[in-house]
């Protein structure tokens, strides 16, 4: 794991800080990122069928 040890004489609102709550912090943050990108993508692909199979999306007339 990472050492973190610039930060182990900061003492945060919650208590002091170690390399393994950073480390903990940053796993948590990585994976919150991971899921928005995949619900992002989820959402873009699903807009994309439906444009797909109603045949609308393509900016023109179909008069």
């Amino acid at each position: 794991m990472l050492n973190w040890n610039l930060l182990a004489a900061y003492r945060g609102p919650a208590g002091p800080v170690s390399g393994e709550n950073i480390g903990a912090a940053l796993r948590l943050m990585g994976l919150g990122m991971l899921g928005i990108f995949i619900v992002m993508l989820l959402i873009y692909l699903v807009v994309y069928l439906l444009n797909k199979g109603t045949g609308r999306g393509n900016g023109k007339d179909d008069d």
